[in-house]
């Protein structure tokens, strides 16, 4: 099979597609990268190497069927090399379908979209019936190359890793990091600064509800509310309309819950290093708690974890759905500590191979992290645990093996 993946997309993705393509070189299929910075010279390789019948494009986030000058028209909105061509494409969508409403518009007949998470798959059942969204499938880890005597080794796959490869626990330079950006909740009211009155009213009241209901998506609550207020007139259409325009909610609110739980470390007398913009803006009663270094790549997140005891992870707003950074970490022998979903609570055991704690009760989540570090010889047998159980089922090479079955389908 011959497998057309693509990078300068966003950063993350990219390392997505890096980590898939040498995942899928090992599986014995043919790669080709196309380069969105490059689009005239990947086209015409593009083009010498698409055989019928035998491509694939795999895609995340609609990259090779949005904004790409030889590939698409319409301002980049309408795929008309796959409409073409009839090569099928497997989109794997990383955020909620409503950020993407725009782009189920032209969607070319040989698509496949995975979603991340159930409710995901679930929505698109319920608003977009007619696009083929059934499939879930989850983002993978990534283990570092081994570590020794200052220098990462070259060419050792994931499946040559073993725990005997992780830096030692009680090497390791910090108790607990966060990998992740912060933006304060009021920066994404300017989505409201053209609206009267009654309708920034109802956003700040859903807001309101949406942080007391954590446990609920935000469509769940969104869809009552809107139902409490319109009745039988908020039919699918109207409320898919009207979840379409709910973007900005869903950033204050990861950005909300991230910044409280940061916050509740710190102001709990506990150290906590974080990789990622924004956290001068932070409120927080002790910011000397915060050792703050600042936006860092991939590469640099999956290093800072493999050089941490835990490694926190705050779900965004993924009620059944998994994230690389929980994956990430016990690849990297670090202890998650996370937030539940659905499928982390299948995945793993809270207290054997990762630490749950409760986004309800955030409170409690400094002496949570204090019980935690008081026996750092239970949570280096939780990292152990943890790093077995991934390694086992959660990394990317997991996820090319369940994607290369939908990619032999597609054909």
């Amino acid at each position: 099979m011959k497998i057309v993946l693509f990078k300068n997309t966003v950063e993350s993705q990219e390392f997505f597609s890096f980590e898939l393509a040498k995942c899928f070189s090992m599986l014995g299929h043919e790669i080709f990268i196309y380069d969105c910075a490059d689009p005239i010279s990947s086209k015409r390789a593009l083009d010498s190497f698409v055989s019928p019948g035998e491509t694939v494009f795999l895609s995340f986030n609609f990259n090779g069927m949005i904004n790409d000058p030889l590939l698409c028209e319409k301002n980049g909105k309408d795929p008309v090399y796959l409409k073409k061509t009839g090569i099928p494409i497997i989109n794997i969508v990383v955020d909620h379908p409503y950020y993407y409403h725009k782009e189920f518009v032209n969607i070319p007949e040989k698509y496949i979209q995975i979603s991340i998470d159930e409710n995901h798959a679930a929505y698109m059942e319920r608003f977009f019936p007619e696009i083929n969204a059934s499939t879930v499938i989850y983002l993978g880890g990534t283990q570092l190359i081994p570590f020794e005597s200052g220098v990462y080794k070259k060419g050792m796959t994931i499946r040559e890793c073993s725990a005997s490869d992780l830096l030692p626990f009680e090497k390791r330079r910090d108790d607990i990091i966060f990998c992740g950006n912060y933006m304060r909740p009021e920066y994404f009211l300017k989505y409201l600064k053209d609206c009267d009155r009654t309708v920034i009213d109802f956003y700040m009241e859903l807001y309101g509800e949406i942080k007391a209901a954590p446990e609920k998506t935000l469509e769940e609550t969104a869809i009552k509310k809107i139902k409490a207020e319109f009745g039988d007139d908020a039919d699918d259409p109207y409320l898919r309309d009207c979840l379409e325009n709910m973007i900005f909610l869903d950033l204050m609110v990861r950005h909300y819950f991230r910044g409280l739980t940061v916050s509740s470390i710190a102001d709990a007398g506990i150290k906590i290093t974080v990789y990622g913009a924004g956290y001068d803006e932070l409120d927080c009663r002790h910011p000397e708690n915060i050792v703050n270094m600042g936006n860092v790549d991939s590469i640099s997140c999956l290093k800072a974890i493999a050089n941490s005891r835990i490694s926190l992870n705050i779900m965004p707003w993924f009620k059944k759905g998994g994230h690389d950074r929980v994956y990430n970490t016990c690849l990297n022998g670090a202890l998650c500590l996370s937030d539940p979903s659905e499928a982390l609570k299948r995945q793993f055991k809270d207290m054997q191979d990762i630490a749950f704690f409760d986004i309800e009760n955030i409170d409690d989540l400094g002496e949570r992290v204090a019980d935690l570090l008081s026996d750092k010889g239970k949570i280096k047998d939780m990292a152990l645990f943890g790093y077995e159980n991934a390694h086992l089922h959660h990394s990317w090479y997991n996820r090319a093996l369940e994607l290369e079955r939908v990619m032999k389908d597609s054909l």
